[in-house]
């Protein structure tokens, strides 16, 4: 009997570890799953902090109605979201509302996570309760000023603005799959869509592109000359994972942070996904530009290259009697062509080429070059090139504060005319400061919304005050009257 029982207790102690093994099993699974799910939806880009440190926040967004800083989205219970339920988490990914009732910015890009499913929001949830608590708030913090900073009013553009995207039809399971990235996930028209007067997405303007303050997140429609319809699904792919593609183009500025952050962590099947999606995106024209801005016949030449040294090379002082070229030996180094010899070609060869075997870019065929749109090419001289895919390349420094505006201005044109196919180019020095402040153009009622703000709060008053004075008018009129009428009745 003794030892049927203890038979008995060994078969529910081994059944209890088998239980348990399995239920760790599947969270570690689970949790894996998740941290998939939030490097495709790019999590890190926005929440990492200043210093580095994953999920902490204090990363400033910089937007049109102020400076919107992303919090810190750690497993702390006091200072990130640990004490989240799940259906805390779908609100927020869903609804742009925090616990508490705290309604967000759709800088966090809720009216696009709307649509992940439940099963991924469970992953992702499950995932970010496992990381390390970071148990500080981030130093900056949202600074939007009036009527801006009143959250309550985002009830008003949730009610305007949510459930306006409608999902394409007609698609086979690849492009389905890709469409879920694109438009849910990855929230590529977060940046890629032109935004309306109330900063909502122009849906019939799908990832048509649009300015993201320097930068300018560029047109991915599949029109073949503006947008991505020459790129090959594998071009595609490789630039999701690579950072970039036929040494014509280059992540870089926010689209470089997507890719160092998330996109080049995802599936090779899930990347193709995308961009057999991104290749049935109803096409987008752009008039201003007159030749494709990607066109993978020009990256032939290139990859024939031999690896030089280029005599503009930055030498050691001791070493340019020997080697190299030095300022005095340019025969007009203020000029366009001089600068370019100075500050350009020790990377990027005196004809443009590159060097791809050095992992340098060429600038003969560059998309940023051979768009109509200026603005990334100016914006990758001020800011340079701080992220990389998975294929480790040399990363290019920044301008600003280097060079004067116009230098800079002079760089951008000679390029573009050299080596971008443009018959002529006219950035000047307020171009290139316009750029580098970040600032883009508002709608008028964003513009001066505190203004009309004011007047609204005014005309209030006024309708209260006019309303109380009314309703106290009306008051001593009924008491007159009722004391008229005690006064008759006395008598």
């Amino acid at each position: 009997m003794r030892l049927r029982l203890l038979r008995v207790a060994a078969c529910v102690l081994i059944g209890g570890l088998s239980g348990t093994a399995a239920t760790a099993e599947t969270n570690e699974s689970l949790i894996e799953r998740g941290e998939y799910i939030a490097r495709a939806t790019d999590c890190l880009a926005c929440h990492v902090g200043p210093d580095g440190t994953p999920y902490a926040g204090g990363n400033a967004n910089i937007t049109p109605l102020g400076s919107i800083v992303a919090p810190n989205i750690s497993s702390s219970k006091e200072y990130g979201i640990g004490d989240y339920s799940l259906e805390d988490l779908k609100r927020v990914l869903r609804d742009g509302k925090a616990p508490g009732g705290k309604y967000l910015y759709p800088a966090m890009p809720y009216p696009t996570y709307r649509g992940m499913t439940d099963e991924d929001i469970e992953a992702l949830y499950a995932y970010l309760q496992s990381i390390p608590a970071v148990d500080y708030a981030p130093e900056a913090s949202t600074d939007l000023g009036f009527p801006f900073n009143i959250r309550f009013s985002m009830i008003v553009w949730n009610a305007m603005n949510l459930g306006e995207y409608e999902a394409p039809e007609g698609l086979d399971d690849q492009e389905a799959r890709g469409q879920y990235i694109v438009d849910h996930m990855a929230h590529c028209s977060t940046c890629h869509t032109p935004r309306d007067d109330m900063m909502a997405s122009e849906f019939d303007q799908h990832l048509g592109g649009a300015q993201l303050g320097s930068w300018f997140a560029p047109n991915i429609t599949s029109d073949e000359k503006a947008g991505i319809g020459a790129w090959s699904n594998q071009e595609l792919a490789d630039y999701f994972r690579q950072g970039q593609v036929s040494y014509l183009a280059q992540a870089t500025g926010p689209m470089g942070e997507a890719v160092h952050y998330g996109l080049q962590y995802l599936t090779e099947e899930d990347r193709l996904a995308m961009a057999a999606y991104l290749k049935t995106v109803p096409a987008i024209a752009d008039d201003s530009q007159q030749h494709a801005v990607f066109d993978p016949e020009l990256s032939k030449p290139i990859l024939d290259l031999e690896p030089v040294v280029i005599k503009a090379t930055d030498y050691a002082p001791d070493e340019l009697a020997q080697h190299g070229l030095k300022p005095g030996d340019i025969e007009n180094p203020d000029s366009p062509e001089g600068l370019y010899a100075q500050h350009c070609a020790a990377c990027h060869r005196d004809d443009g080429m590159g060097q791809p075997f050095s992992q340098y870019a060429s600038l003969q065929g560059n998309t940023s070059v051979r768009s109509a749109n200026p603005r990334n090419l100016v914006a990758v001289v001020l800011k340079g090139v701080a992220f990389s895919g998975s294929t480790p390349r040399p990363l290019m420094p920044g301008f600003e504060g280097k060079l004067e505006d116009q230098q800079i201005a002079d760089i951008a044109n000679y390029v573009r005319t050299e080596f971008g196919g443009h018959s002529a180019s006219n950035i000047n020095a307020d171009d290139v400061a316009y750029i580098a402040s970040g600032q883009q153009p508002v709608s008028g009622l964003i513009r001066y919304a505190p203004t009309l703000a004011w007047i609204g709060i005014l005309i209030l008053v006024v309708l209260i005050a006019g309303g109380i004075w009314l309703w106290l008018r009306r008051r001593n009129r009924r008491a007159s009257a009722v004391h008229h009428q005690n006064v008759h009745s006395d008598q």
